[in-house]
């Protein structure tokens, strides 16, 4: 528990903005929904510790269990990038934070940048992450996800009726939308595939590989359940198999892989964890420049969704 007053007290995270039944969400499976508060949990903490932080430094997340670190890593970032865009001066907590834990948690880190997008209405990225071109994209994933997470079920009409004209940065946020479904519906294969129906078509493939990379990189649920998943996204796997490889990267990349990340990246992916976690490289290392935007990554996520194809 981290103890904050003043400024900090007042954008504290509260424990009840994690909790499914007050969100609203699927709570039949109880064990599923205790392993996910805890995720929502840790990166309340994480969020919280870098409001306790000076500037200039960033927290140390050790403490937590090494399941929960990478959550932890995504709130802190949050609130380094909102404090960094509410100081008329500018700030430095976001270069901090990624001095400190880019080794381990960059894609993260840039993924809790765009909750602070989200939670400050804006979707310009402006410096966030302007030394790395390519995933600086990831912020527009966390844009997503945030923006899903805490709407309401009327909310959520957004994602289905959306007609608007989509540039690559939307196809990124409907990637974020399918990390929240895996939240939303606590797991549920059955309540996720009547979800991704209900969205435009265009984008199923979008959110299917963030059902698979919330999967993989979050679990909760028994091992059936991810064969379940794989069956369920149809003509839809090799983006399935894009966003399980996606969270073997982010597992392997932080030093620490549980059993669950194993065993979904096996089912999702078709490959071994170490194995999916190599396409994210490979992929990345054939679109990756100076000018890297949007469409470099959308070229990235196909390339891995073709290595996938040619492996299973």
């Amino acid at each position: 528990m981290v103890t904050l007053s003043g400024w900090r007290g007042l954008m504290a995270l509260r424990p009840t903005m994690v909790d499914f039944e007050r969100r609203g969400f699927r709570t039949a499976a109880s064990a599923t929904r205790s392993v996910l508060e805890g995720a929502g949990a840790a990166f309340l903490t994480g969020f919280n510790l870098e409001l306790a932080t000076p500037a200039g430094q960033a927290p140390i997340l050790s403490a937590l269990p090494e399941a929960h670190r990478g959550f932890a890593a995504e709130g802190a970032a949050m609130a380094a990038v909102l404090l960094d865009r509410l100081n008329p001066a500018g700030g430095r907590r976001f270069a901090a934070l990624a001095a400190a834990h880019r080794d381990r948690y960059v894609y993260l880190l840039y993924v809790g940048g765009g909750w602070a997008l989200a939670k400050l209405h804006r979707r310009r990225l402006g410096n966030l992450g302007a030394e790395e071109p390519l995933l600086r994209w990831l912020a527009y994933d966390g844009l997503g996800f945030c923006r899903a997470f805490f709407a309401s079920e009327r909310g959520m009409r957004q994602w289905v009726d959306h007609r608007a004209t989509c540039d690559p940065t939307c196809e990124i946020q409907y990637q974020g939308l399918g990390r929240s479904l895996w939240f939303r519906e606590c797991g549920d294969p059955e309540a996720l595939a009547a979800r991704v129906a209900t969205l435009p078509e265009r984008h199923h493939g979008d959110v299917w590989s963030g059902i698979a990379l919330a999967a993989g990189y979050a679990g909760g649920v028994e091992p059936d359940a991810y064969a379940r998943l794989h069956e369920l996204a149809g003509e839809h796997r090799p983006a399935a198999a894009q966003g399980a490889a996606f969270a073997a990267e982010a597992w392997q990349r932080s030093g620490y892989a549980p059993a669950h990340a194993h065993t979904a990246v096996r089912v999702l992916a078709g490959a071994a964890l170490a194995d999916a976690a190599e396409w994210t490289w490979q992929a990345r290392r054939e679109v990756e420049g100076p000018d890297a935007d949007a469409t470099s990554y959308r070229r990235w996520r196909q390339r891995i969704q073709a290595k996938a194809m040619a492996t299973t």
